[in-house]
């Protein structure tokens, strides 16, 4: 697989800016109690969890192949993602907590102009992670990068939604600020789940799907010396994919041949981004007779 590992300077920045923006929002909340401020200053705490996860589990899933992990350390990720799903399920349930309990008891919130600073603070960061880090994750092609990129994406969304709930705060509706909120509670409670269950097929060496297998295939297929492709099971071992394959030579193909086109057969798969490690079981045409 030639993806690459998250790089720790990448993951250096990320970290530092959303601990930054966590503290903005704990100091504008402290001042205003804002529920607006504290469901944003809980989204960045998420963020900060989920990086500082993902450093540890990146940097375990570095290691390299030992004789207690033969195919390597790359569930490290999905552990550590589910960590942090499971944070987010807690945060979701505190953030949604505390708002309800601000409109059940008549608790208005002081609006003024440092909440609008600190959801534009959060709005630009956001953009710079979106512009940043989404040039790195294309080169590298890394899925951890990828995913920081999708929830600065989704940020900027809630964030954008925040500020228009402090604007309708400021011209007389109190309440909106607590009542948005609620959507930002279960916009995080949302992600988390989503999270879990991608990560739960990684664990559980879920397919990678039917477009995925056919790319394999179609691999496979074209080095020569293959009549045809019977059999490819693809499933993910962490966040990367083993598959078995086997093909179908000729009968008339010595044991030297066989074994040259299975291992272009490897090669050929192999040199797919998406799959870490392919096996190759070799047959001959005259069991189909």
């Amino acid at each position: 697989m030639s993806s690459e590992r998250p790089q720790p300077r990448w993951i250096a920045f990320a970290f530092a800016l959303n601990v930054a923006l966590a503290v903005a929002h704990v100091v504008v909340f402290g001042l205003t109690k804002s529920r607006l401020v504290l469901a944003q200053g809980a989204d960045s705490l998420m963020d900060v969890a989920a990086v500082a996860v993902l450093a540890v589990s990146a940097q375990v899933a570095r290691r390299p192949r030992d004789e207690d992990h033969p195919f390597g350390h790359g569930r490290a990720e999905p552990i550590g993602a589910l960590l942090v799903a499971a944070f987010a399920g807690v945060l979701a349930f505190e953030v949604g907590r505390s708002a309800i309990a601000a409109l059940l008891g008549h608790d208005d919130a002081s609006i003024d102009a440092s909440v609008a600073g600190v959801l534009a603070l959060k709005l630009g960061v956001k953009t710079l992670f979106v512009v940043v880090l989404a040039r790195r994750a294309r080169a590298s092609r890394s899925p951890a990068l990828s995913a920081v990129v999708v929830d600065a994406r989704n940020d900027l969304a809630v964030t954008g939604s925040s500020l228009v709930g402090y604007a309708a705060a400021r011209y007389g509706f109190a309440r909106a600020d607590a009542i948005l909120a609620l959507p930002i509670c279960m916009y995080i409670a949302y992600n988390g789940l989503s999270l879990a269950r991608e990560n739960i097929r990684y664990l559980m060496g879920a397919s990678p799907g039917a477009e995925v297998v056919e790319v394999i295939r179609a691999s496979a297929a074209s080095v020569e010396g293959v009549l045809s492709v019977p059999g490819v099971e693809a499933h993910f071992v962490g966040s990367e994919i083993h598959v078995e394959v086997t093909v179908v030579v000729s009968a008339s193909a010595t044991a030297t041949e066989g074994h040259d086109v299975a291992v272009a057969v490897q090669r050929a798969v192999e040199a797919n981004d998406m799959v870490a490690r392919a096996f190759v079981h070799v047959d001959t045409d005259a069991a189909e007779r």
